[in-house]
């Protein structure tokens, strides 16, 4: 269903973007239970979102691991 994850990719970009307003020099940032992100991860997340969003995929991006991953699991941004 590329349609419904293209959805959950925008709610992803919306939701870091509400994060990015309220940040200061000692945020670290939680997004669906994942905990301790930092800006840098949201940038990086910002990438996949996008990437997402005009390829459906994740095309000529690693694969994403650790806190990444799991943001976009929850998310249920997956790669067809």
């Amino acid at each position: 269903m590329p349609g419904v994850n293209k959805k959950n990719a925008e709610k992803l970009l919306s939701d870091i973007q509400k994060k990015i307003q309220n940040w200061n020099e000692q945020s670290s940032f939680t997004l669906k239970g994942v905990k301790n992100l930092s800006m840098a991860d949201l940038e990086t997340l910002e990438l996949y979102a996008d990437t997402y969003i005009r390829t459906g995929g994740f095309y000529g991006l690693m694969e994403p691991r650790g806190a990444i991953a799991q943001v976009l699991v929850k998310y249920n941004i997956v790669v067809a």
